[in-house]
C-alpha cells in the first residue's frame, strides 16, 4: 500500500502522522513482549530463576550478600569482626586511636 503524501492536506499529514505513532507503539509493545516472553521460557526450560536472570541484565543482586570472612576482631570483645571492606567499626576506629595497628587486630 502507497500513499501519496503530496496528496494530503497538512491536517490529514498530521492525523496520519498519529495515526502511525500510535501503530507503531502498539507493535513495539508487542514485540518487546514476545521478547520477554521468550527469555522467560528459555530461563525457565534453564532453571533460572527471573531474579538470576535480572542481576545479569541490570549488575544487581537479589537475595543475601555473602558475608565475607573476619580478618580482624575486637580484642576487648572477639565476637565483634570485621572483614577489612567496607566501612571501619567503630571499635576498629577507637583502637586505631588508642597506638594499635590493623595487624593488632588480625584474627
Amino acid at each position: 500500500m502507497k500513499i501519496d503524501l503530496k496528496s494530503l492536506s497538512v491536517d490529514e499529514l498530521n492525523e496520519l502522522k498519529k495515526s502511525v505513532a500510535v501503530e507503531l507503539e502498539l507493535r513495539q509493545h508487542g514485540e518487546r513482549q514476545k521478547l520477554f516472553d521468550e527469555f522467560r521460557e528459555r530461563a525457565r526450560a534453564l532453571g533460572v530463576t527471573t531474579a538470576e536472570l535480572m542481576a545479569t541484565v541490570t549488575g544487581k543482586r537479589k537475595g543475601p550478600k555473602s558475608v565475607g570472612v573476619a580478618k580482624f576482631a575486637n580484642p576487648a570483645d572477639k565476637s565483634q569482626t570485621w572483614t577489612g571492606k567496607g566501612k571501619r567499626p567503630r571499635w576498629v576506629h577507637d583502637a586505631l586511636n588508642a597506638g594499635k595497628t590493623l595487624d593488632d587486630l588480625k584474627i
